[in-house]
């Protein structure tokens, strides 16, 4: 079986907890996981000043590869929107392939128009972003409608990557991950 290609997002002020703790759970699910700076340098820094050597650089990825895209929230979330090319990329995920976002993130897949009528969460202050994009708002942890899956914060993080690797490669695996580092 081919191994599931992954790009998350990396952008300066990404939220850590966001961005690692789904990266983690997902190399040890054995899925390909590869950190995107959308900077023109593979170093990032995040919210709390940690300074992270992404994997690729937005501009040498070749996106085809991949069937998932993840964008982590925290401040950093508004230099999503200052980028054509993040925003081109989650625009065409969200046609045909599976796309992530959690905490203030899925403000980015609101503006898109890709939420509408569609089930999804976030963190809390950003929920009138959501509405306004016409999105099913819930209270719950993490929320998949379709091919879009969503989450609320750092808090959630570890639900929201153990939700993905269940997206990627079934509910065996994601609770076996989740045993594993003894969440259950």
């Amino acid at each position: 079986m081919e191994r599931k290609k992954v790009a998350l997002f990396l952008t300066n002020g990404f939220e850590e907890l966001e961005a690692l703790a789904p990266v983690d759970l997902m190399r040890r699910a054995n899925i390909e996981v590869n950190t995107i700076s959308i900077n023109q340098e593979k170093e990032v820094v995040s919210s709390r000043k940690i300074t992270v050597l992404a994997d690729k650089i937005i501009k040498d990825v070749n996106f085809d590869e991949y069937e998932m895209v993840v964008l982590p929230g925290g401040p950093g979330t508004k230099n999503y929107f200052e980028s054509k090319e993040v925003l081109e990329i989650v625009k065409k995920f969200a046609e045909n392939k599976k796309v992530g976002a959690i905490c203030a993130a899925p403000t980015v897949l609101a503006s898109l128009g890709i939420l509408e009528n569609r089930k999804a969460i976030c963190f809390p202050a950003c929920e009138p972003d959501l509405e306004q994009g016409k999105a099913i708002l819930t209270r719950e942890a993490v929320v998949k409608d379709g091919n879009i899956i969503t989450s609320r914060g750092a808090g959630t993080a570890i639900d929201f990557g153990l939700a993905l690797i269940k997206e990627l490669l079934g509910e065996e695996i994601s609770e076996k991950i989740g045993k594993e580092i003894v969440y259950y």
